[in-house]
This record gives structure tokens, C-alpha cells and sequence, in this order.
């Protein structure tokens, strides 16, 4: 029994000391304390995905790979090369998990055999003047290995094999035939644009205000402030409750009768509760929708799927408007007077063919790691400050 209690603080003593020992290390290391109790609490150092840590050589190469790219550019903030940190860890980790699904991962057995390739190439290829200077096979496959491991080559060449695939598919000749078309349209069109500042200060020149309206607005205000001034003092102020006031009857009153109007009430009935002439704009094309130029100076955005659906439904002659649309704070009405397309040259679906394809397959490619990312719970440690940041060199 003694020798029983005797082991157990024998091992009580020892806890303690190794206890010690972690506190130490602790406070004397030059690692960033939330990094110590994340490697204490079990979570990785770098970041992780779909299970799997992300390791400390490929972490360090995706930053070197980051600087080298902003070397042109000096000194760049964090926010720049966190951005490029996180997409070239994506393409390390997330593209070749899409690989192997796509039967696109190249093994680590092959790159091996490439690399075994060079290294023959090299020890071939070496001019030496003393024999003793020659260098193996084995010596330039282990240079070779060093800058890069096999691993990393491997994840490398299953990255550049499925981005290669996925920019070089075909794009659909009906996405082609919907772009060129659309390239060769324009629309006519009448708007209605405004915000809620722009209608209260239209409601100026309407407003009237009689001296019984201002004397009850004195004597109510003075109830809620028994030491209020005599009017003739604060007339001024008196008069700009009773104009807000009314103001904001009037903008009740117009958003009501807006909401209960119908599109077949046309363009000419929504001018006549907000007070705003219609502005008309002639033989737009649909890609200068999104910057249509109004009174105010700041452009209108037309660019939208709600305005694009209801062009599709647009029939030449009825007499009404589509809308309302939220512009940011401004509210918009349209009328659709034509819609016209023209002919397209063959050169001009070339240039479609050409662009609009190379953009949808970027898309599809940021779609396809943007989701895969969030399916495998991607994340990356982002980059400290210049004094804590520890960053692996290569």
C-alpha cells in the first residue's frame, strides 16, 4: 500500500514538472500566444482542409510564390497578400481533391518518374574538368527533391491539370448565340427615378402654411416645453416643424397611392404623384445599363436580373411600366418604348465567341473552388503583423 502511494506522488511531482516546463516555453518562445494554445488545443498551425492540415512547406510556398508575384510592387499590405495566400492554397488543396474526382491527380509515382528523368538529364548533361567533381543521379534528384517535394510537385501538376481543363472547355453555342445577340441590342426607354430625399425636397414649392396652422404648432410645442421663447422669437423654428410635418404627410400620402397603382396605369401616372419628369433614353445598348446617366449626376443601374427578365417579357405597344426597382436608396419605374435588334457580323460573334466564352469558363472555374472550399471547411492562417509573422522559408 505504501509503495502504491508513494508511485502516485512520484507521478503528481512529475505533472507538475512537466506543467512547468510547457509555462516556460510559453513565456519565453517568440511564437504569438494564440498560435501556442491552438498547437495546445490539437487545431492546426496553417490552416486545413476537407480534414487534412495544411503543411508548413506548402504554406511556405504559397507566401513565397505571394511575395514574388507583389516583389514589382515594394512593400504590400497583408490584406493584398492574404488574398493571394488564400486562392494559392486553394489551388494547392481544393483543385486537386477536384482532380482525383475528375480522374485529372497526377500520382506521386509519376512525378517521381519525372523527376528521376531530370536528374538523369542533368547528371548527362554536367561538363566537368575533374572526374571527382561529378555529381550522381541521386545527388541532383536530392537538389531537385529540396527545392520542391514530390508531394508538393504532385498537388502542382493535379492543380494545373484541372484548371487547364476546366479553361479549355467549349462554351455553349446557346450561351454564345444569347451573348451576340444581346451584344446587338439596344433599348428605348422613359424612367422615374427617385429617393425619398429627392421627393421631400420636391414637396417644397407645395407647402402652405397659415398663421392658425403656426400657432397651433407653437402652443403644441410649447406644452412639450413650458419655457419655449414668445413665436415672434422662434418663428423660424416653428415654421420648419409644421413644413417637415407636412412634408412627411405628403411623402406618406405619394408612397401609398404608388403602392396602390398597376403597370397597365402606365409611366405618366407615377410622374404625377412623385412630381418627376420622365427622362428618355434612346438606343441604349443593354451593356450601358448599368451606368445610365441621370439629372442628379449619379448613374442609374439598369444591369439588374429583375429589368433583364422583364425585357423578355416586353410586348411593342402596350402602355405601361416595369418596376419599381431598388437602385440603392433611389426607387426606379421604366417604361420600355423599343427594343431593336440589329445584325451581327460574323467578326463580331468571333469577338463574343471569344470573350464571353473566356469569361464563363473563369466563372465556372471560381465557382467550382469557391464551393468545394466551403464543402471541405477551407481555412488558412492568416498573415500577423511584420514582428509576429513567422512565415516558413523555402
Amino acid at each position: 500500500m505504501k509503495s502504491i502511494i508513494d508511485y502516485v506522488k512520484r507521478l503528481g511531482a512529475g505533472i507538475i514538472v512537466i506543467f512547468l516546463v510547457l509555462m516556460m516555453g510559453v513565456t519565453f518562445s517568440s511564437q504569438p500566444m494564440d498560435e501556442i494554445l491552438a498547437i495546445f488545443a490539437g487545431q492546426t498551425k496553417f490552416g486545413s482542409f476537407d480534414g487534412e492540415d495544411i503543411s508548413e512547406e506548402n504554406y511556405g510556398f504559397a507566401y513565397n510564390a505571394c511575395k514574388q508575384r507583389f516583389a514589382q510592387f515594394g512593400e504590400v499590405p497583408d490584406i493584398f497578400l492574404n488574398g493571394c495566400l488564400e486562392s494559392t492554397l486553394q489551388e494547392l488543396y481544393v483543385l486537386p481533391k477536384i482532380a482525383r474526382r475528375l480522374g485529372l491527380d497526377a500520382s506521386e509515382e509519376e512525378i517521381e518518374r519525372d523527376l528521376v528523368e531530370l536528374a538523369r538529364q542533368a547528371y548527362q548533361s554536367q561538363e566537368v574538368l575533374v572526374e571527382a567533381d561529378r555529381q550522381t543521379v541521386q545527388d541532383f534528384y536530392r537538389d531537385i527533391v529540396q527545392q520542391a517535394s514530390v508531394k508538393l510537385r504532385s498537388r502542382e501538376a493535379s492543380a494545373r491539370r484541372v484548371s487547364t481543363a476546366i479553361l479549355a472547355m467549349e462554351s455553349s453555342p446557346a450561351l454564345i448565340e444569347a451573348a451576340t445577340r444581346s451584344r446587338a441590342t439596344t433599348v428605348s426607354f422613359r424612367m422615374v427615378r427617385y429617393t425619398q430625399t429627392s421627393l421631400l425636397a420636391g414637396f417644397d414649392d407645395q407647402v402652405q402654411i397659415s398663421d392658425e396652422e403656426l400657432k397651433s404648432e407653437y402652443e403644441s410645442w410649447k406644452k412639450e416645453k413650458p419655457d419655449l421663447e414668445p413665436l415672434d422669437k422662434v418663428k423660424g423654428q416653428v415654421l420648419d416643424r409644421v413644413r417637415t410635418g407636412k412634408k412627411q404627410a405628403m411623402l406618406a400620402k405619394s408612397k401609398e397611392q404608388l403602392s396602390k397603382l398597376k403597370p397597365e396605369d402606365g409611366l405618366n401616372s407615377v410622374s404625377d404623384i412623385t412630381g418627376i419628369t420622365p427622362r428618355t433614353f434612346q438606343n441604349l445598348p443593354l451593356e450601358a445599363l448599368s451606368q445610365v446617366r441621370v439629372d442628379d449626376g449619379k448613374p442609374a443601374n439598369l444591369a439588374t436580373g429583375d429589368f433583364f427578365r422583364d425585357l423578355t417579357s416586353y410586348e411593342r405597344g402596350k402602355n405601361r411600366y416595369y418596376g419599381p426597382y431598388q437602385d440603392g436608396e433611389a426607387t426606379v419605374y421604366v417604361e420600355i418604348v423599343n427594343l431593336n435588334s440589329g445584325a451581327v457580323t460574323e467578326a463580331e460573334k468571333e469577338k463574343v465567341l471569344n470573350e464571353t466564352g473566356a469569361r464563363a469558363r473563369q466563372e465556372v472555374y471560381r465557382y467550382m473552388i469557391r464551393t468545394e472550399a466551403q464543402r471541405g471547411d477551407f481555412n488558412f492562417r492568416e498573415l500577423a503583423s511584420e514582428n509576429e509573422r513567422q512565415i516558413p522559408v523555402q
